[in-house]
């Protein structure tokens, strides 16, 4: 059972975790809220930055001109017991004289995965687990779905008019959605570590893919992805303006100095797996119809934005999806967890993509 005091601690340790952003991975967005026995807060903290300390740390060492023991710790997410770039946050609850620690989630990380939990109970510890918990786990969607795949989370952007074209049959396609959605497009980019576009996207759009009509500092500018198997013009944006750009291929091309190659990648899942590694954990896909239609096929979109302009093009535009395997309608893609909202003059449809048993 869950006290008053109890709940409200865990929205604030959500709130905390959120304030790690990005640059939590590949470590999960953690909060932590530490309360007296009469349900005061004493401290609290939050994981900032990979590599830094975590959440339950941070609170015990903003905690360090009251005595914690005997106090209750409410954390999103379950301590840690093993010695990573930090040392244990379960030792270090135990060693202050925590009493009870109410968790959000247990941390499905096989080097954690309930051993923090049971560190803790073996030291006289109360734990209780499950407050909050559909919150926690939308707070980490991206660090949960990188443990289970090994993956980046990836999430597609897509744009175009009421009758699902993307561009003019003359190719032309700037703008058809209005200046409110592209701004929460650039909301995307500054929240996403990395931007990926096909090579038929960098040719024809030659866009920048920066963060530009939000704050976003430089160092935390988006990386920017080509997928590409053939030559591009080395005068395209995306070569001559600063920030990193990452060409991934499956053969040698001739690229610009200063731009990284990937080689070797020849599908997009590999793709995903060689950004987990080099930790972007959530990749925001602005690629066209047909990149699109092949990570849908795949079975590879995480999470899936349209916005829909309030205009007409006719079926000599272009389509806003390409291919996307599906023969009939027993084989439909659907959207579940949908969140349909107004920005601007355009509807944007937000959800996550349920894909056919096989």
């Amino acid at each position: 059972m869950f006290s008053k005091f109890e709940r409200a601690a865990m929205k604030r340790a959500v709130e905390l975790a959120a304030g790690g952003g990005k640059k939590a991975f590949p470590n999960p967005r953690v909060g932590a809220v530490i309360l007296s026995s009469e349900g005061d807060v004493v401290a609290e903290g939050f994981h900032a930055f990979h590599g830094g300390a975590h959440a339950e740390r941070n609170a015990l060492t903003n905690a360090a001109d009251f005595d914690v023991k005997g106090c209750t710790m409410v954390v999103t997410l379950e301590p840690c017991s093993h010695f990573g770039k930090t040392p244990p946050c379960a030792l270090a609850i135990a060693e202050a004289g925590i009493t009870r620690v109410v968790v959000g989630i247990e941390d499905p990380n096989p080097l954690v995965s309930g051993q923090g939990i049971d560190f803790l109970k073996e030291r006289g510890i109360e734990v209780e687990t499950g407050l909050l918990a559909e919150e926690v786990e939308k707070l980490n969607e991206v660090y949960l779905h990188y443990i289970s795949t090994g993956r980046s989370f990836l999430h597609l952007k897509m744009a175009g008019s009421l009758d699902g074209r993307s561009a003019a049959a003359d190719g032309s396609s700037r703008w058809i959605t209005g200046p409110e959605s592209r701004k929460r497009v650039h909301e995307y980019r500054r929240d996403s570590h990395a931007v990926l576009i096909g090579r038929g996207t960098a040719v024809a759009d030659d866009p920048e893919l920066t963060a530009r009509s939000v704050e976003c500092p430089e160092d935390q500018q988006p990386v920017r992805i080509v997928l590409a198997n053939s030559e591009m013009s080395d005068k395209l944006k995306l070569f001559n303006s600063p920030g990193r750009t990452v060409v991934a291929t499956a053969k040698k091309l001739n690229l610009p100095n200063g731009v990284e190659v990937w080689m070797g990648i020849e599908t997009p899942a590999q793709l995903l797996e060689r950004t987990a590694e080099e930790g972007f954990g959530l990749i925001l896909c602005e690629g066209g119809g047909s990149l699109a239609a092949s990570l849908l096929r795949n079975h590879l979109v995480d999470r899936l934005s349209i916005f829909s302009a309030p205009a007409i093009l006719g079926s000599r535009g272009f389509p806003l999806l390409g291919d996307a395997g599906i023969e009939s309608i027993a084989d439909i893609l659907r959207m579940e967890n949908v969140n349909v909202t107004r920005t601007g003059q355009d509807i944007l449809t937000e959800g996550q993509v349920v894909y056919r048993a096989d």
